[in-house]
């Protein structure tokens, strides 16, 4: 009687190329979908591995995605210009310091595809910084400094200095430092509104020194902008030990701020024909 052979016997033999091939169909078939580099989807099904063209017929077409960030007006003018088109618009956020043209906007409203949306993925922003002058002088802005180191930041920065001179502010600023250690006793106001600060020495000899009520800077307020009157009221304070507290305060110098932003924004529309508005775009 013939022996029985059991299934662990029984020896397969398999055609490694077909087991490759039914390996990578399988492989087709777990990811089917393909995206092409036109922007046209494709989906891999067992008949031989076809691609049948499955793209939405409703689709958007390609278009441009791109942010850029310039540093000046005159770069963002160039980039607005070179890439501009009819539905383009210039949006300016003051409380951001940016002033965007948005070059892929809705299309107009006499536009025969209006009202459908567009894009709005391309775009070149100008992100206006303070200038390095104005920096420095805000960052000394509303405090009450000691009078050496208000001297010598005045005398370091003199050259900011439009009126007085600078040579007079120099002047203003030795004196002061001259006065160091000795008691401040008392304070006259003249008749142009300058204020005459009396300090005494131990030798109770007595040196007046004369501040101006305010000065004026001619500095830049943005980065790459041009220099503008900036006025300055000087403040004082008798401190403790007969000694004086020296300071400033801007005088509406955040109007100017605002002023200038509006100039920059405006300037650009009239240099690339787009129009502008003065506010930001909701996220």
């Amino acid at each position: 009687m013939a022996q029985s052979q059991t299934p662990s016997s029984i020896v397969l033999e398999a055609d490694p190329r077909s087991a490759l091939d039914a390996a990578m169909e399988a492989a087709r078939i777990a990811s089917p979908v393909i995206d092409g580099p036109d922007g046209r989807t494709h989906v891999a099904l067992p008949d031989r591995i076809r691609l049948h063209d499955i793209s939405d017929p409703n689709r958007l077409p390609s278009r441009v995605r791109q942010a850029v960030t310039v540093d000046d007006r005159a770069s963002l003018s160039a980039y607005a210009n070179r890439f501009k088109s009819d539905r383009s618009i210039i949006v300016a956020d003051f409380d951001a310091l940016t002033i965007s043209a948005r070059l892929d906007w809705h299309e107009h409203n006499q536009s025969d595809s209006f009202p459908n949306p567009s894009h709005n993925a391309h775009a070149v922003t100008l992100a206006l910084r303070p200038s390095e002058e104005f920096s420095r002088w805000d960052e000394m802005e509303g405090k009450i400094h000691p009078q050496a180191d208000f001297a010598r930041f005045l005398e370091e920065n003199s050259v900011d200095i439009c009126t007085p001179e600078a040579a007079t502010m120099i002047e203003i600023s030795r004196d002061f430092e001259a006065t160091v250690g000795q008691v401040y006793k008392s304070a006259v106001r003249l008749d142009n509104g300058d204020r005459k600060l009396v300090f005494e020495s131990d030798t109770k000899v007595q040196n007046g020194v004369i501040i101006p009520e305010k000065f004026t800077l001619l500095i830049p307020l943005y980065n790459g902008e041009d220099p503008e009157a900036l006025t300055c009221l000087f403040r004082w304070r008798a401190l403790g030990g007969g000694q004086v507290g020296l300071g400033f305060q801007w005088h509406r110098v955040e109007y100017q701020r605002r002023s200038h932003f509006a100039l920059i924004a405006t300037t650009a529309s009239e240099e690339t024909g787009l129009p502008a508005f003065m506010g930001r775009i909701a996220a």
